[in-house]
């Protein structure tokens, strides 16, 4: 079974109307976010909406808040979808929200892993992480923006591959699964699937997307610790808006409402 990625073997029998026209395959970049943002949307402007990068190593792989993303070269799949949003109809949890689902469902398409999704931004088996999503935009005033959805799915890592400090929290499609793991068969999965969630001509309603997000997640009802601002705050998960972002019933009482895209989970 060859693990190798390339444009050629990922369009095979891709069917998209939005997501992965183009698909573009690196051996080495310093971010696939970045080169979304810098490098093609500069480029080719709106007509880029839609174009897939995928790289086989990251040398500046980079999570929320600043962390870094590691993965051996060829082990994970490493993946930045280019969208072009106008700023009125653009939000950071409603793209982290669908891009979740469409991680879970292409797991569960192309493998035997069942996935669950932890607020905000993590794919987790068990209690171990699987991926994560990283959304950044590029700020155009009045106008379309350009806006990357970034994605990091581990896939042939074992224990060995990951540092030190995040072996015991981390997890691979081939630690988790009883079968062989197929990198272009996933990709190609998650490149449909994300097509479902942000196609132009049917899109994913926004009570749809909460509603999925839901039964694929164990959050709804825990109690968390999240920083904003510098303070933090526990208190009950109540629920989870692609545009509100988490409502959160405080343990010092009231509700408040945390924007995904700001705050870290204790």
């Amino acid at each position: 079974m060859s693990h190798r990625l390339t444009a050629d073997a990922l369009h095979h029998g891709l069917a998209t109307e939005r997501i992965g026209q183009r698909i573009t395959v690196l051996d080495e970049v310093d971010s696939t976010n970045s080169y979304a943002l810098d490098t093609l949307a500069r480029a080719d402007g709106p007509t880029a909406d839609g174009h897939v990068i995928i790289a086989e190593h990251q040398s500046a792989g980079r999570g929320r808040l600043g962390r870094s993303w590691q993965s051996p070269r060829g082990a994970g799949l490493t993946l930045t979808v280019l969208l072009w949003e106008r700023p009125e109809s653009f939000s950071t949890a409603r793209l982290i929200m669908a891009a979740a689902v469409a991680v879970a469902r292409a797991v569960e398409q192309s493998t035997d892993v069942v996935p669950t999704i932890r607020w905000p931004n993590d794919i987790f088996v068990k209690s171990k992480k699987l991926a994560g999503i990283l959304v950044e935009a590029r700020a155009c005033a009045n106008q379309p923006m350009p806006i990357a959805v970034g994605i990091g799915l581990n896939c042939l890592q074992h224990s060995g591959h990951f540092p030190p400090e995040i072996r015991d929290s981390a997890t691979s499609l081939e630690i988790e699964s009883r079968g062989p793991i197929d990198r272009v068969t996933v990709a190609r999965a998650l490149i449909g699937e994300l097509d479902r969630c942000f196609s132009r001509k049917r899109p994913l309603s926004d009570d749809a997307i909460a509603a999925e997000w839901r039964e694929r997640s164990s959050d709804i009802g825990s109690r968390v610790t999240v920083r904003c601002d510098g303070k933090s705050y526990t208190g009950q998960i109540l629920d989870i808006n692609p545009h509100a972002g988490m409502l959160l019933q405080l343990d010092v009482g009231g509700r408040r409402e945390f924007d995904l895209a700001t705050i870290t989970r204790g």
